[in-house]
């Protein structure tokens, strides 16, 4: 418990205030100090109009006796009524209210006199000096008899005089014997409150010494009670200038201060202490002594400095994870779930199907407290607060409005931990595949911490298109195996059949019959190996690959290849000249196959070859009249496996032909490029011989 602010004068008052008794007479010994607070000064008055009328010079005495009195009053009346001291001081007043008026009345300047210096001193008496009061008492009433001696007043005069000052003095003399047992039983209880609160107090001096300490904080420091008495308060720390920084601090601020200070206790064991402190000061700002109030605080701080770190750890983390993280705030969200569950919804997924609004209104509840940098990376924006405002969309995807009712139903169902994916969108409409982690700690009664939900997401969008290539190539596979199943089912059963047939039935066949079935035999091998050789290049890395340049030229080789094909339409050949170009001609005759095959396979009917010149090197050309490559396609054509014709009728192909001519043009250090000009061109280029010497 802790007392900032307050005195122990205060607290005296505090406990006065709760004696109903004790303190209504408190309150007549203060309305008896006020009044007397204005009697001096009135009195003096009437002292000075006694003078100026009798011209006799002891009223002026007495009117500046009267002054000063009134004037004293005023500046102690504060003291006085504040901590209702155990003085003669209320004393003093009553037989100045039946002492110092009456002298007046009767214009007795001498007995005045007397009168005002007896009621002087008796000021200066306190409860403790009994004789004093006692002799202050007889010179009283000695100078009130002593009156009609010098014919002044009659002694009826004097003995109404006497009355009433009696009758003031015994009401005084009654307020100070209440005031002061009061006093006493309020310092009792305070005292007893000070012993038995469980919160170390202490008093001390200006100078550093305690000056008393209830038994609390001599049990927290190990120290047998009132032990504490007299000790530098300072060599109860650890840092001695800790204190001393603190003293100086309370004597210049009127402020209580809190503090957070290491102590020894008597075996030596360092604590932490957490208290109040403040300066207790007189009436004319002057330092009387520190009080203040201290509880031991050192496993608090421990379980502050492990929040701490635990905190710190988890902003560490919050700030350089790689994944995206948010905190979000789901307290209005369970308030509206009770709601619903109070009004009878047993089913939340099936209240929100059949209420679609509902999910929108939920999802508005929704507070997003704080991002991490990868979460304000991950959806493009540009700050913390552009990621925490446009998190969601204005015009949520139906996908993420599921991803969220799954959230709610989580909360519906007390499940503190949730996984799922979503499809996202970036600020800048960037689609993201996110794999999403929604998690809510629980406290040590068992309930979620909806205030603090951690929702992390990765981005797992390469995840997902390795995935689709995967099963992308998947597919091409099985393609790939039924493409080459047929592309070699074709001439390995052309084979097969001619060579049953010569085996079985040569004698039934004439010359003619047999030269030709050898032919269609050693065609559908040429195509056989054809295949196998896309096959080896597709499988072969490049540094494996063997190319041999030299100079070839483009038009015998084109008619060579042609010769030795298949049997098929042939094209119209176009050349420029003679060409020579750098290259492979076993490499180059594979590439004009494969150019060939293709065009007669998915282009047009008309399929032209044309040779030249140009600014990039010597180029062959196979054209045809097709409706050629769509231009969403045109890149695919040239990637393994793949086949971008629509045509259902058309067989089947490996889909090598194309990446493998590509390739092998450049390893030629020449291209291979795809364009539509009114129909489909293939133009393979190739570095002339002296460039390529030259180089």
């Amino acid at each position: 418990m802790d007392l900032p602010g307050r005195t122990l004068a205060s607290r005296r008052r505090a406990v006065t205030r709760d004696t109903s008794t004790s303190a209504m007479w408190r309150d007549l010994n203060v309305v008896t100090i006020r009044v007397g607070c204005w009697v001096g000064p009135l009195t003096g008055v009437a002292y000075l109009i006694g003078y100026l009328d009798t011209a006799d010079f002891a009223y002026l005495v007495m009117a500046g006796l009267a002054l000063i009195f009134g004037l004293v009053s005023m500046v102690q009346r504060r003291r006085a009524i504040a901590d209702a001291r155990p003085t003669l001081y209320t004393a003093g007043t009553a037989v100045f209210l039946g002492g110092a008026i009456t002298p007046p009345m009767v214009r007795g300047g001498l007995w005045a006199a007397i009168a005002v210096i007896a009621m002087v001193g008796g000021l200066l008496l306190d409860a403790r000096a009994r004789r004093r009061f006692t002799a202050f008492i007889a010179f009283l009433l000695v100078a009130q008899l002593a009156w009609p001696m010098f014919g002044r007043a009659s002694f009826s005069d004097t003995m109404a005089n006497l009355v009433v000052s009696g009758a003031c003095f015994s009401l005084g003399v009654l307020t100070v014997t209440l005031t002061k047992h009061a006093l006493e039983n309020s310092e009792r209880v305070r005292l007893e409150i000070f012993r038995r609160v469980p919160i170390g107090l202490f008093r001390a001096s200006v100078e550093g010494e305690i000056i008393d300490a209830n038994p609390a904080l001599c049990r927290m420091l190990g120290r047998p009670a009132g032990s504490l008495a007299g000790t530098p308060i300072g060599d109860l720390h650890v840092v001695a200038d800790d204190w001393a920084g603190l003293s100086r601090s309370l004597a210049d601020d009127q402020a209580p201060q809190r503090f957070d200070h290491r102590m020894r206790t008597a075996d030596g064991t360092v604590i932490w202490v957490r208290g109040y402190a403040q300066a207790v000061r007189d009436d004319f700002g002057g330092l009387m002594y520190l009080e203040g109030s201290i509880e031991d605080v050192t496993q608090r701080r421990e379980i502050e400095e492990k929040s701490r770190i635990n905190a710190e750890r988890f902003r560490a983390v919050f700030e350089l994870a790689p994944i995206a993280i948010w905190e979000e705030d789901f307290t209005a969200v369970a308030t509206r779930l009770a709601e619903l569950r109070a009004s009878g919804v047993i089913d939340l997924r099936a209240h929100i199907t059949r209420n679609a609004a509902e999910a929108r209104h939920l999802l508005s509840l929704v507070r997003y407290v704080d991002v991490n940098p990868a979460g304000v990376a991950l959806i493009s924006a540009s700050s913390t607060d552009e990621a925490l405002s446009r998190v969601v969309p204005e015009s949520p995807s139906a996908d993420l409005l599921d991803s969220f009712v799954e959230q709610f139903v989580a909360v519906w169902e007390d499940r503190g931990h949730l996984a799922l994916e979503v499809n996202g969108i970036t600020l800048d409409g960037r689609p993201l595949d996110l794999a999403f982690s929604w998690a809510v700690a629980r406290d040590k009664a068992g309930a979620m911490d909806l205030g603090h939900v951690v929702v992390a997401i990765a981005d797992v969008s390469a995840i997902r298109a390795a995935e689709r290539e995967l099963a992308a190539l998947i597919t091409s596979k099985d393609e790939l195996v039924a493409s080459v199943s047929h592309e070699l089912r074709t001439p390995i059963t052309t084979i097969l059949g001619m060579a049953f047939e010569l085996r079985d039935h040569a004698d039934e066949f004439g010359l003619d019959e047999t030269r030709q079935f050898i032919s269609y035999i050693a065609d559908q091998s040429r195509e056989l190996s054809n295949i196998v050789d896309d096959l080896l290049v597709a499988a072969r890395s490049d540094d494996t690959i063997s190319v041999h340049p030299e100079v070839v030229d483009l038009h015998e080789e084109v008619v060579e290849m042609l010769a030795s094909s298949p049997s098929g339409p042939q094209p119209a050949i176009l050349t420029q000249g003679q060409i020579v170009a750098w290259a492979d001609p076993l490499r180059l005759r594979q590439i004009v196959r494969n150019l060939l095959t293709n065009a007669r396979r998915y282009g047009g009917a008309n399929v032209t070859i044309e040779t030249g010149r140009h600014d990039r090197g010597i180029y062959l050309r196979v054209c045809d009249d097709g409706f050629g490559i769509p231009a969403a396609d045109r890149d695919k054509v040239f990637q393994p496996y793949t086949r971008v014709s629509g045509d259902a009728g058309l067989p089947g192909s490996i889909g090598l032909g194309l990446p493998v001519s590509r390739r092998l043009a450049r390893l030629m250090g020449g291209d291979l490029t795809y364009q539509y000009e009114s129909g489909s061109v293939f133009e393979l280029t190739l570095p002339e011989p002296a460039r390529r010497v030259a180089a």
